[in-house]
Order: C-alpha cells, then sequence, then structure tokens
C-alpha cells in the first residue's frame, strides 16, 4: 500500500475501515490521526522537519505543487529552509484564467531564488472532457479540486500538496448572530471533510506515491499547530470574535514565515460560473460525499500526544 502519510498515520474511509471507499448513502465517513512518536517542536521547526522527512522517504524526485496560495507559500519556505533538492510546478489555466493565482507563485519562487515549471492547462476543455474520469476515480463531488489532480499525474516524481492545514471551527448556540451575542467561552473541533481526501484517493487510483497533505504528514506537526500560543487563545476564548481559525491563518503563519502581503483568491474566479456548472454535475453524480467529521480540540491533543506527556 501507498505510504499516504507518514507510517499511513493519517487514516480516512467509511464505517471504521481504512482506506476504503463509500458504497452507499448510509456509509459514515470518518477521520483518524495517528499519536506522536517524540515531543514536538514549534509550528516552524515542524513544517522544516516535515519537509526533510519527505525528501527523505520519497521514492522519486520531489515536485512542490505551488497554487500561490499562502498554504503552498509556507510549504515553499518549509522546504527551502530544510535545505532539500525539490522542484516547484505551477498549473497555469488557458487565457490566464487563474493568472491572479499564477502571479503570486512565480513571484514566491523568483523571491526565494526557486526555478520554477509551468504545467498548461486549457481548464474549460478539461472539464468538457475529462472531469467525468476524474471524479469517478476518487468519489470527487468538488470539480475545482480536479485540476490539481490533472497536476499530480503531470509530474515526474513525486508530488507535494501544500494541504491537510488544521481547520478548527467554534460550536455557537442556534441563533447566535455575529457582533450581538454574548461570545461565551465553548468547544472547538478540528474539521475533516470527506471531499478533501479525494486527492489522496487520487494518488491511490493512479498507484503514484506522493503527499496530499504537507499539514497532515505527521502527528507531531499537526500537534504543533494545536499547541501554538496563538491557537491556545483562539480556543480558549482569550481572542473574542472568532468562530473558525480561517481569518486567523495569515496572522499565524506571519509568525513564522515573511511571506508575501496577498489577496485572498480560489483561482477559480474567472471560471465561477463553469466551476458552478460541474459542481452541479458532481453533486449528481455523488449527492452524499460531502460528510463532515468532527474532532473536539482537548481530546484531539490528549490523543495525539497519547503517552508521551
Amino acid at each position: 500500500m501507498l505510504e499516504l502519510t507518514y507510517k499511513n498515520h493519517f487514516k480516512f474511509g467509511f464505517n471504521g475501515v481504512p482506506f476504503s471507499r463509500r458504497s452507499s448513502a448510509q456509509d459514515v465517513w470518518f477521520a483518524e490521526f495517528g499519536q506522536i512518536e517524540r515531543q514536538p517542536g514549534s509550528f516552524k521547526d515542524e513544517c522544516i522537519a516535515t519537509a526533510k522527512l519527505i525528501a527523505e522517504r520519497a521514492p522519486a524526485p520531489l515536485w512542490l505543487l505551488f497554487s500561490g496560495g499562502i498554504d503552498s507559500e509556507v510549504m515553499l519556505h518549509s522546504f527551502v529552509a530544510a535545505g532539500v533538492p525539490f522542484n516547484v510546478a505551477i498549473n497555469r489555466f488557458a487565457r490566464d484564467l487563474n493568472i491572479h493565482d499564477v502571479s503570486y507563485a512565480v513571484i514566491a519562487c523568483e523571491s526565494l531564488g526557486v526555478s520554477y515549471k509551468i504545467f498548461e492547462l486549457d481548464i474549460e476543455d478539461f472539464w468538457r472532457t475529462k472531469f467525468l474520469d476524474y471524479i469517478y476515480k476518487t468519489d470527487c463531488c468538488w470539480p475545482a479540486l480536479t485540476s490539481t489532480m490533472w497536476l499530480m499525474e503531470q509530474v515526474p516524481g513525486y508530488p507535494v500538496l501544500g494541504s491537510g492545514e488544521c481547520f478548527l471551527e467554534k460550536v455557537v448556540p442556534a441563533g447566535y448572530v455575529p457582533g450581538e451575542s454574548p461570545y461565551d467561552p465553548s468547544d472547538w473541533f478540528l474539521r475533516e471533510r470527506e471531499r478533501i481526501a479525494s486527492w489522496y484517493r487520487f494518488l491511490q487510483a493512479i498507484d503514484k506515491p506522493g503527499c496530499a497533505g504537507f499539514y497532515q504528514y505527521t502527528p507531531e506537526f499537526i500537534l504543533s499547530f494545536l499547541q501554538d500560543p496563538l491557537i491556545k487563545d483562539l480556543t480558549s476564548s482569550k481572542i473574542v470574535g472568532k468562530l473558525t481559525t480561517q481569518s486567523s491563518k495569515a496572522k499565524f503563519y506571519a509568525q513564522h514565515f515573511d511571506l508575501l502581503p496577498r489577496t485572498k483568491y480560489s483561482g477559480f474566479e474567472k471560471v465561477n460560473s463553469l466551476n458552478l456548472y460541474y459542481q452541479d454535475i458532481a453533486r449528481k453524480h455523488f449527492p452524499h460525499h460531502d460528510q463532515i467529521q468532527k474532532m473536539h480540540y482537548s481530546g484531539l491533543v490528549q490523543h495525539l500526544r497519547g503517552n508521551l506527556e
């Protein structure tokens, strides 16, 4: 079996069976993480340690798939700091339909003195002619994920995606109104979506070694995020007004890396109507394939620590 994360510590599937595929609407999605083997360092330390570990265990030359987003830029910095050899692949849509994301990617690479290769994709033709092939390989209900699958297939080596970052959300009472309701301490949960596992399933489907989730590669990496002082303050409600970690992502990363100032893009703004059209098609084929599992923050921290307190 392919090693999707370090020792396949990250397991996902249905009805408690790791790496299984959905067979019915009644199947229940699950995801779970392994336990640490050592005490983690800081988040930046674990970024670099993970880059080195991936380089050690990859059976082929590394190819970082760089979208131009902030998560993939942090990944790029991590591999540069690790001092390991790697290549960078940037996916450019025909007619510059994702030029805003490509521009960030090129500027980031050039500012770090990193060479890169552009892979051209006519996204409109790709979705028209290849879309169903990719979603049926992966049970994917989200068309935006398929262009990354295509790029994973194109690179002549071991693809690494700047994905798998922890997404934490606060549970609030029904009827909560941001800015008006009292901000009472309440529980936080890590959210794992079934659809994101499509990238892992694609590697399995084409039997290609790769890392579809840089930020999930080791339990130590996950725990370093959860134990970061900013995240601990957020989950203890010392930072008020936040319902998820999404709006704090740039501030969190800026503690550890010098990143480009940017506007948040999805990369699909210029093909949004077509994206929505294919979303409808995908959901008709896979109407039950986007379940969410929530893991309690403090319980997850305790689980990851295991016996290494």
